[in-house]
Order: C-alpha cells, then structure tokens, then sequence
C-alpha cells in the first residue's frame, strides 16, 4: 500500500486524494493551520456528467497535518504537490524538503518556470511530472439557480476530459510507482518523455486567452464578437514561440496551425459540449485564480525578453488586466 502526501487540498488535490485513496493508497494532506478542522471533515467529490453532477462521493483523509515536523515522523511513498504557480513559490519549499527527504515528489503546476524554481530545492532525479487532465470546481456555482437539481450538491465537481489521460515523466524508477498509484483508482494515465514542454505549450494559448476573456467579463459571445480576441490569438502565438525557444525545438504542425480561425471555430464547441455552464465555470474558476494568470503572463513576458523574442501582444494583454488588490476592491 503506498502512503501518499498531498499538499494542498484544494479542488484539484482532493481529486487526486480520493482516487488514489479509492485503488488502496493511505492518503494523508498537509495544510495551513485554517484548513485543518475543514480537512478533517472528509471530503465530497460529485463527477460531473453530461446530465448534471453524479451522486456524492465522500471520503476521509487518513490524516490531516500542518507542520512540518509531524511530516517529518512519517514515511510516505509520494508527495504531490497540489497548489497553484504562484503559491508554489516561496521560501516554504526548503522546509518541505528537510521533512520528506528523499521521498518522490509529484509536480503539478503549469507555468513556465516552475520546473525551474522547483529545482532549487529538489534534484531532478527526485521528480516526477504531471498534467492535470480533468476540471474541478467548488459546487454549487454561484450563478446556478435554486431550483436547479445539483444547488444543493455541495463539494467539489469534477469533469474527466473525454479520451485524455493524466500525462506524466520523471526519473524511471520513481514515474511507474506515481502512475501505478492512481490506475489503481481507475485513473487513465499515460508515460510522457517531457511533461514540463508538454504542459507550458498548453499554458502557452490557454493563458492568453482566459486574460482576454476576464477583460470582456468573462463572455465568450462577447470575446467571440470583440476584435480583441485576435490579440489573445497573437499572445498565444509569441507564447507557443517562447516555449519553442525556451526547450529548445521548433514549433510542431499544431502550435503552426494555432489561429483566429481556429480559435472562433473551438470557442463555440466548449460551451454546447460543456455539461456546466462554461461562463459560470470559467467566471468563477478563473476569478479565483488570477493572480496564477497574471503570474504566468509576467514569466511568459519575461523568458521571451530574456531570449530576444517579439511580446508586444503579452505585454499589451499584462497591461490591460486591473491589478489583483484592484479587483478585490471592487
């Protein structure tokens, strides 16, 4: 039985948790001190369906710890790492490793630097990547009305994208134990040779993107009909540039075909194949999440200025977006 730590226990890890939990690992979180008492309560997960969300799907962590010294008496197999870019970073990172050792640690974050920063404290041989292949999301959402059938599903929702599995790579030794963990569970996984490159071109026109849509209130009819959606499409395109520059290979046919056209012809798929309401979704996942979204404009910007290379959409787009303490204001 692998013993198993996530760190984090947000939508994204509590996803990871109960199927890891559900093929037989002892799964156990590490959280602030606040989360603790929540933690403890067990977790209720619903998989969302072409029809609405599933039944209730609870579960309990073996074990909820805050500090680092309660880590450090335990043994684990694997330790995930399962918070956004920009909480990734940080001081916190070298105590982590003064408590885990030598123990596998799983990466999860899509920005560009992140691999980098992560190497600071661990060696590569320790490592193992991952792409996260499914969307989890605080339920109810805001928006959904009362009389809806899941308003009273509260938890965490989770879509499994259609025929994606969880990528990963890593040293060789440690990778088939990390995926073995989740198959367990009945979670599609799938060995890649460079998750990092990987993840960073899917960040690269996603990013982009969802600025342009928070700028046109996060319509997609809106950002549909607007002219400043050939900017996104450009900030994609000086971004697929950089992560091509950056790993150190050329643009493959699909980052060459990535275009306005093809954009304003997926835009409309997302929202009729979505089994949530896509705006709803995306208004408050990514509300949430924009400081990670500014944070990755910043190293996308930054890592393109550093090799030489064209950011004036990026920039343009950075600048456009009101500043975090602005929006909490408001």
């Amino acid at each position: 039985m692998y013993r198993v730590l996530v760190v984090g226990a947000g939508a994204v890890g509590q996803v990871y948790g109960h199927f890891m939990q559900r093929g037989g690992a002892s799964v156990s979180f590490f959280v602030k001190d606040k989360y603790k008492e929540e933690c403890e309560k067990g977790f209720t997960l619903y998989r969302s369906r072409r029809r609405g969300l599933g039944p209730g799907e609870h579960y309990q962590a073996d074990a909820v710890y805050t500090d680092y010294k309660e880590v450090a008496e335990q043994h684990f197999d694997h330790v995930w790492l399962a918070m956004s870019s920009n909480d990734l970073h940080g001081d916190w990172l070298a105590d982590l490793k003064a408590a885990i050792g030598d123990t596998t640690v799983v990466m999860l974050q899509p920005d560009l630097e992140d691999r980098d920063y992560v190497l600071k404290y661990f060696p590569d041989s320790q490592l193992v990547y991952g792409i996260i292949n499914f969307i989890s999301y605080q339920t109810p959402l805001p928006d959904l009305p009362s009389h809806h059938s899941d308003a009273d599903k509260e938890g965490v929702a989770y879509l499994m994208l259609p025929m994606m599995s969880a990528e990963f790579s890593g040293n060789h030794e440690r990778l088939p134990e990390v995926m073995e963990a989740l198959a367990a569970g009945r979670f599609p996984v799938k060995a890649q040779q460079n998750v990092p490159r990987i993840y960073a071109d899917r960040s690269a026109w996603m990013i982009p993107l969802v600025a342009m849509l928070e700028l046109e209130n996060w319509s997609i009819k809106r950002l549909m009909s607007s002219g400043s959606l050939e900017l996104a499409v450009e900030g994609a395109k000086q971004a697929l540039a950089i992560v091509a520059a950056k790993f150190h290979r050329p643009l493959n046919w699909t980052e060459r075909g990535f275009s306005l056209l093809l954009v304003k012809v997926l835009l409309p798929l997302v929202r009729f194949l979505s089994p949530m309401d896509a705006e709803s979704f995306v208004k408050f996942q990514f509300k949430k999440t924009a400081p990670q979204t500014r944070f990755m404009l910043d190293h996308f910007i930054y890592q393109g200025e550093q090799l030489g290379m064209n950011v004036t959409a990026l920039k343009s787009l950075r600048e456009k977006l009101p500043d975090t303490q602005n929006m909490k204001a408001a």
